[in-house]
């Protein structure tokens, strides 16, 4: 029987669909290539599961723990373990995962979570930036005198800063096109490494937070401690270990096989 042939549209997503088999060990820890874009986002190694279920310890105890509806200065905390510690970690790793897929529609809905994830993120690290705010002018406090309060204020800036760079970073809101051509590749190059920065700033921020009286909860603050150590150790594995693969979609790429 004559040969069907295959179209561009059949070959692409046969393409996608492949998975790629590593070997044993380093699958136990870093699991196999994900099927498609969408994959990438889901826990498929040991690594994976234990820097999640960190980012989900932290991020959910912290509020039951201190959470109070009539303190104030609670809302801080609260909104920060859920926006820095939860979303913001997991969509940081989202990204990470993300660089080395190929072009897609299914690529374009991962970015679309990772994207949703961080704005989220962005209005919890807001909302817990004006509950403290708003309870030092009650209190009649200063403002960013402790090394906490000026990394924290830091971190605000480059969380506002970072995913309003990455808005016109993605092709698909049509904001790069208002960039000169030549420049494009920059602007993701620059959201990325600064996306990176924000995070790590937002880290240290929170490590140097949690043994004060206001927070500390004696040996749930250790594990705390321990679960931030967590999520630093599993972001830098995910930098150093997800593959940087060229990109065509989606995003401009600051490399020489830049495609924008």
């Amino acid at each position: 029987p004559p040969r069907r042939a295959v179209g561009q549209g059949e070959a692409s997503s046969h393409a996608s669909s492949l998975t790629i088999a590593r070997p044993p060990v380093s699958r136990l820890l870093m699991g196999d290539e994900p099927a498609d874009a969408l994959a990438a986002l889901w826990p498929r190694s040991l690594a994976d599961l234990v820097v999640v279920g960190a980012c989900a310890f932290f991020g959910f105890t912290v509020p039951i723990a201190l959470f109070d509806s009539t303190v104030l200065f609670t809302y801080h905390p609260t909104c920060m373990s859920l926006g820095f510690g939860l979303l913001m970690t997991l969509g940081v790793g989202a990204g990470l995962k993300l660089r080395a897929l190929g072009p897609g529609a299914e690529r374009v809905r991962a970015l679309w979570v990772h994207a949703a994830t961080q704005t989220l993120a962005l209005f919890l690290a807001l909302g817990g930036f004006v509950a403290i705010y708003r309870n030092k002018a009650i209190h009649d406090k200063p403002h960013f005198t402790t090394t906490h309060g000026k990394l924290g204020l830091l971190t605000i800036v480059l969380t506002v800063l970072s995913p309003t760079i990455g808005a016109v970073a993605f092709k698909r809101l049509g904001l790069l096109d208002m960039v000169p051509e030549q420049a494009q590749p920059l602007v993701k190059a620059v959201h990325r490494r600064l996306g990176l920065v924000t995070w790590c700033v937002g880290m240290l921020a929170t490590s140097l937070a949690l043994p004060h009286p206001a927070v500390d909860q004696g040996s749930l603050t250790s594990a705390w401690q321990v679960s931030v150590f967590v999520m630093c150790a599993g972001v830098a594995f995910w930098h150093f270990t997800e593959p940087k693969g060229a990109r065509a979609d989606g995003f401009a790429r600051l490399d020489k096989d830049s495609q924008s």
